[in-house]
């Protein structure tokens, strides 16, 4: 019985070695099955149309193209195996790349094949017959031939995973560039119709953009919310830019503006903005700009969620971050200034004024302190700022410079 000599070689890495020698039983018997390679290709072709549904007339691979492949993938190995020269790793890589983009199932591409290591080894008993000799020398490389299979199945999966990885990317680049292209209005008619499908969204109906945001860049501002959507029924299509977390979300009757807020609540990791409902596509781009803006209208220690037309002044103020930032100098300079205890014991007092609509009585049972306590933190304020609380446009001074204060992070100004 003839020696073989193979030493054990990485084909994942495009390395190749030949079957030595050439008249052992195993390459005498390759050779043979080569010279009857249309009619093995035949056997297994059929094989995996009858194991996978993914190939034949009703799957994602016709007969033809399968046959094909199994031809050159048999061939392949056949020649390695009868010593007519080295491996060529290029067919099972491209097999993988192939069926990746057709979108098989890489377990079903596997087992299609082991379906054919299945066959070889099958080809070469049969042709092994009854002599002991070929049987011994068959089992003797019988690990050589699995190894073989395993490789050659390892490098499909490096071809179906380079395809996926790239085909990953190529998804993201068009889902951003549909999203950007939405949003900016860079597109208009049909070509608006394609991004909305490219994107998953219908073409018509009402629509909110959400834009959120956190104070630490590498926290998602709302982890899951695209899978909770998703689990509702929900159409929704998102953009991670490195400052912002921007949503597209399409409404229907019985997932409105105040379900999706409340969902908003729950996932929130930060300040959240919500537009109105826009009508029509091309009112996104507005749409964009009003969830940008109430985004940054929202006031620290307050809901983190903030909707356009229910938050117009805050949403003013941080449209205006300038005037914003002259208003809280000039209303409250002499306040900020104080010591931090004094300065925000103040500014809670004043708060609490604003929110229980000038009622003393029930802003200090908030503050947990009598109404004297407050109606005297009540007059410092005025002293301070020589503004009188009960006079009609200093009131509406102080709540414009309180919202701006608490909108633009509440860092002390200087008068």
């Amino acid at each position: 019985m003839a020696e073989i000599h193979s030493a054990p070689t990485d084909f994942t890495q495009g390395s190749t070695t030949v079957w030595n020698p050439p008249d052992s039983f195993v390459a005498r018997a390759s050779a043979a099955l080569l010279r009857r390679l249309d009619g093995i290709t035949d056997r297994l072709t059929g094989q995996i149309e009858q194991a996978e549904s993914f190939y034949g007339s009703a799957g994602l691979v016709s007969s033809e193209e399968l046959w094909r492949s199994n031809h050159t993938n048999l061939g392949a190995v056949l020649r390695y195996m009868s010593g007519q020269g080295a491996l060529e790793t290029t067919a099972p890589r491209e097999t993988g790349n192939r069926r990746a983009q057709t979108g098989v199932p890489l377990p079903s591409v596997l087992r299609a094949y082991r379906l054919g290591g299945e066959l070889i080894w099958d080809e070469l008993l049969a042709e092994a017959g009854s002599d002991a000799v070929a049987k011994e020398e068959l089992l003797t490389v019988a690990s050589e031939i699995w190894r073989l299979t395993d490789q050659y199945s390892q490098t499909l999966t490096i071809g179906y995973q380079q395809a996926v990885t790239e085909q990953v990317r190529r998804d993201a680049r068009a889902h951003d560039a549909a999203m950007d292209a939405l949003l900016t209005g860079r597109v208009d008619g049909a070509r608006q119709w394609e991004c909305a499908r490219t994107l998953g969204l219908p073409p018509q109906g009402e629509f909110v953009v959400v834009a959120a945001s956190t104070d630490d860049a590498a926290q998602d501002a709302l982890p899951g919310i695209d899978t909770a959507l998703s689990l509702l029924g929900v159409a929704s299509a998102w953009r991670l830019r490195v400052d912002v977390h921007l949503g597209i979300v399409s409404l229907t009757p019985r997932f409105t503006i105040d379900r999706l807020c409340g969902l908003l609540r729950e996932r929130g990791a930060g300040s959240i903005g919500v537009s109105s409902v826009a009508a029509t596509l091309p009112e996104l781009p507005m749409g964009l700009r009003q969830a940008e803006l109430a985004c940054a209208a929202v006031e620290s220690g307050l809901s983190r969620v903030q909707r356009y037309e229910t938050a117009l002044i805050p949403v003013l103020l941080a449209g205006s971050p300038e005037v914003a930032t002259a208003l809280t100098s000039t209303v409250l300079g002499p306040i900020l200034t104080l010591a931090a205890h004094d300065r925000d014991t103040l500014l809670t007092t004043l708060r609490a004024w604003f929110e229980h609509d000038g009622d003393i009585a029930a802003a200090a049972a908030a503050l947990f302190c009598h109404p004297n306590t407050v109606r005297l933190r009540l007059n410092r304020i005025a002293r301070l700022t020589g503004r009188r609380l009960g006079a009609p446009h200093t009131v509406t001074e102080f709540d414009l410079a309180l919202r701006a204060h608490r909108i633009h992070g509440g860092a002390p100004a200087t008068p």
